[in-house]
């Protein structure tokens, strides 16, 4: 490392090794001097971008045929998604979940491709992806990947053998959230109203906090009227039920005294019963 560079330090506390910055800065010169102002995910955008030029002006020298769609590769630090543009395929639900994991601007490594590839099984079609992050679940000590929808908090470990371990909050049972910084990773908490205490170690500084501020606005949000209304109008239905069922035989039970003291006939009874039993 060159220690006159600070170690090759970048923005996002990454460091570049000095193979990766001859080549950067022999693209970018200002590298050299600015080195601490670029991300991971710049840099390899320069050296990306440079190859990608380079690789296009041969294929036209070499042979200039038009493409019907162009390719390009979007890089979120060491994670990469390959994205159609002007495709005329119709986008599968895994094409969706990827485009809303690049935009969050998630670090994810490529080790996280199968958890990645499991969304599509696991989240619902109107679920969107508000937060991302890669790390372990400190409960059972397995690695994966920790997502949150608009409605829960989802963990998916998927291992060699194609078994998949998952944990799930609902916002409506989370009370509260906390995050604390590492040196290169953090650390989440997750405290329902059941007792469930979820611990995870995410593997960047920053995730914890990104990810509590990403869930923030949704955990333990009281219903709204228009959900607590079916279980409250059922339970009022039912009372009301009870109690005019409970009022029908008070009434037969009266009308069987008026007809033995002969105040009623039985006629006048059994019409006066049938109209009673009409309204169970």
């Amino acid at each position: 490392m060159d220690t006159v560079l600070g170690e090759n330090k970048l923005s996002d506390g990454g460091i570049l090794c000095n193979k990766c910055l001859n080549k950067a800065t022999g693209i970018n010169k200002d590298l050299v001097y600015n080195l601490i102002n670029y991300n991971l995910a710049e840099v390899r955008d320069i050296v990306l971008g440079e190859s990608i030029v380079e690789e296009e002006e041969e294929e036209v020298e070499a042979q200039p045929v038009v493409k019907e769609s162009i390719s390009r590769t979007v890089v979120t630090f060491s994670h990469s998604f390959q994205l159609n543009v002007n495709s005329r395929k119709e986008p599968t639900r895994l094409d969706e979940i990827k485009d809303q994991i690049i935009a969050l601007n998630t670090s994810l490594s490529i080790s996280a491709n199968t958890e990645v590839n499991e969304l599509a099984n696991v989240l619902d079609n109107s679920e969107k992806l508000i937060a991302v992050a890669e790390g372990k679940y400190l409960n059972n000590n397995l690695e994966g990947i920790l997502v949150s929808t608009e409605r829960r908090v989802i963990f998916i470990d998927k291992n060699l053998l194609g078994s998949i371990s998952e944990g799930e909050f609902s916002h409506d049972k989370i009370v509260s959230v906390q995050h604390s910084y590492g040196l290169i990773s953090s650390e989440l908490k997750l405290f329902t109203k059941d007792g469930v205490k979820a611990e995870f170690k995410l593997y960047n500084r920053n995730a914890a906090k990104n990810f509590y501020e990403s869930i923030q606005g949704y955990i333990n949000r009281p219903r709204s009227s228009s959900e607590e209304r079916p279980e409250s109008n059922q339970a009022a239905e039912d009372i009301s039920k009870k109690d005019e069922t409970i009022a029908v035989f008070e009434k037969l039970e009266k009308l069987g005294k008026l007809k033995e003291t002969g105040i009623l006939t039985n006629e006048e009874f059994e019409e006066q019963k049938k109209k009673l039993l009409g309204k169970l």
